[in-house]
């Protein structure tokens, strides 16, 4: 709902900002600071006496208050610390087995941010309530509250224990990172409208100047909304060169004002693009899937040799990959209120994703069997759901791939084996025709 509201550039700032071990985890803290101020006013001004007879369990003398209160606010820092040791030992594995690229997902758990949020909300709750109340002084309320926090902590630790212990999986993270670019792919198809060949010509060829590159980074965002109100307001066409993903230099063109007047500068088109020194993954299809093809790369290394890691993220990306296949790339061309072209974004070609996905995974299976037959079986499985204008980039993939097999496949009964695979994945299924 907010990625509607919000520009795309200052969407992914503030998802940054928040996301890490700074910002909730914090406000949780902060919370806890809150929450004891106003649970010792409440005890003061509504509970002076004794609790009533109903919840006399739950009176307690002034020596047996200060006692729970050093004792939780001891014992929730000394977890704290147990906590940030465990997420570190989580990030050292995940850097070695998965991918050092993969702690941002690691980082942005919240799990992760709401245990350590809850627990140092805890620790300061404890430590307050203690400070501001006198050494006579009954917290009754204070006190029950001290324990209910106390208590949901244990039980955030005990699940925070749990998904650490899945979060190191390699499948888990793998089926995540697909999980994130479906979610990218379907938000991308279901706000942009299709392809449409006669695009192009939308393109005017006037007068353009250059969009440079304020500073050196990655295109994380554009505000195409943000671009179209430009174009519109100086009556011309912005034209971007750059992807989002692209690396670029400082001055280097990221686009052009094609026939724009005054009122549309470079300066403001550029705060319409957000440049980061690191990707990121949300937008950004081409990133996503190296992701996946990192994990799978790593696991076909000779140090590591799991050529069922690299299975599984190729079953996982082929149903990333068959979304596109099924529906196509969005249009680049995006219009105004009026409905008039505006901006030329564009957006990888099909053949490149795929590319991107599958010639590193068969240039690191050559020779290996299980994951080349496996290929061969997920390119015959997407041929058949693919529209019959991308299947001449998967047949491209089967014919690398048995060139590979000439060179890198000596045994003759791998060789047979490959070939059938190739001509049951170059065959349509009768049962499903491809659909255009």
């Amino acid at each position: 709902m907010l990625r509607k509201i919000i520009p795309g550039p200052l969407f992914v700032g503030l998802q940054r900002m928040i996301s890490g071990f700074l910002f909730l985890p914090s406000l949780i803290a902060l919370s806890g600071v809150l929450m004891a101020f106003l649970i010792v006013w409440v005890d003061r001004r509504f509970f002076p006496g004794s609790f009533p007879d109903w919840l006399g369990f739950l009176n307690i003398n002034a020596t047996g208050a200060r006692t729970v209160l050093d004792t939780i606010a001891g014992a929730t820092m000394t977890v704290i610390s147990l906590v940030y040791s465990l997420t570190l030992v989580v990030f050292t594995l995940a850097a070695a087995n998965i991918g050092p690229r993969l702690l941002e997902n690691f980082t942005n758990n919240r799990v992760n941010q709401v245990t350590i949020g809850l627990l140092s909300a805890t620790f300061l709750y404890a430590l307050i309530v203690l400070y501001i109340v006198g050494e006579e002084e009954v917290p009754k309320l204070s006190v029950a509250a001290a324990i209910v926090l106390v208590t949901i902590s244990l039980f955030t630790l005990i699940y925070f224990v749990h998904d650490a212990a899945r979060s190191v999986k390699v499948d888990s993270e793998i089926a995540r990172t697909q999980k994130v670019l479906r979610r990218e792919i379907n938000r991308l198809l279901t706000k942009e409208p299709a392809e449409d060949e006669d695009d192009a010509r939308h393109i005017p060829d006037g007068h353009g100047r250059p969009i440079r590159a304020p500073r050196p980074g990655y295109i994380t965002a554009v505000d195409t909304e943000e671009l179209c109100r430009l174009a519109r307001l100086g009556d011309g066409f912005i034209t971007m060169t750059a992807q989002l993903g692209d690396y670029v230099v400082k001055d280097e063109t990221m686009g052009e004002l094609v026939d724009c007047g005054e009122d549309c500068t470079e300066e403001d088109a550029c705060r319409a693009i957000l440049l980061a020194d690191a990707r990121a993954p949300d937008g950004d299809i081409k990133f996503n899937i190296h992701l996946a093809v990192e994990i799978a790369i790593r696991a076909l290394s000779p140090g590591i040799n799991d050529s069922y890691t690299a299975i599984s993220a190729l079953d996982q990306m082929s149903g990333s990959l068959a979304m596109l296949l099924q529906r196509g790339i969005p249009s680049p061309l995006h219009r105004d209120k009026d409905d008039t072209p505006r901006v030329w974004m564009p957006i990888m070609e099909i053949a490149d994703i795929v590319g991107t996905a599958l010639h590193p995974l068969r240039r690191a299976s050559q020779g290996n069997m299980l994951v080349t037959l496996r290929l061969v079986h997920v390119i015959g499985k997407l041929r058949r759901i693919a529209h019959d204008r991308h299947d001449a980039v998967l047949t491209a993939h089967l014919r690398h791939i048995t060139e590979d097999g000439k060179r890198h496949v000596t045994g003759r009964h791998d060789r047979s084996t490959l070939a059938e695979a190739i001509r049951a994945a170059r065959a349509r299924n009768p049962e499903t025709p491809a659909r255009g």
